[in-house]
């Protein structure tokens, strides 16, 4: 692995195959290795780049002028109208509808909700170009 980057050669090679639709035991085959070997290069490399997605996600967050908090028992229908509010009071204007700003939610905070409500906290960035980040 050079430095500064997240994955081996190893790592990158398996997910670039299993991309293209090839079987662990197709690129286990290919690379003369197990197929458990295949499974562990291809799980530490999407954990690794999970983990950077989530040092990048923070690190906007810091940066960020808007952070919206959305509490537990929230409802997410509200929390665009807040959001909105909030970016336009730091002059930034969010780059999708009020529509999409839900769908956003759902997608990236489906796990902390129970239909309309909140069962987790979690953060909204907003970035200074507009766009949202859910952490």
């Amino acid at each position: 692995m050079s430095k500064g980057t997240f994955l081996t050669e190893a790592q990158a090679r398996v997910l670039e195959l299993r991309v293209k639709g090839l079987t662990q035991t197709e690129i286990a085959r290919m690379l003369r290795t197990s197929r458990a070997n295949v499974c562990i290069l291809e799980r530490r490399a999407r954990d690794n780049i999970a983990r950077a997605e989530r040092t990048l996600k923070l690190a906007a967050k810091f940066r960020a002028p808007v952070v919206l908090k959305v509490k537990r028992d929230d409802d997410i229908l509200k929390v665009p109208k807040r959001l909105f509010k909030a970016a336009d009071a730091a002059k930034i204007r969010v780059k999708l509808s009020t529509l999409d700003v839900i769908s956003k939610i759902r997608e990236g905070a489906g796990d902390k909700l129970y239909g309309r409500s909140v069962t987790q906290s979690f953060d909204i960035v907003v970035t200074s170009e507009g766009e949202l980040l859910i952490t």
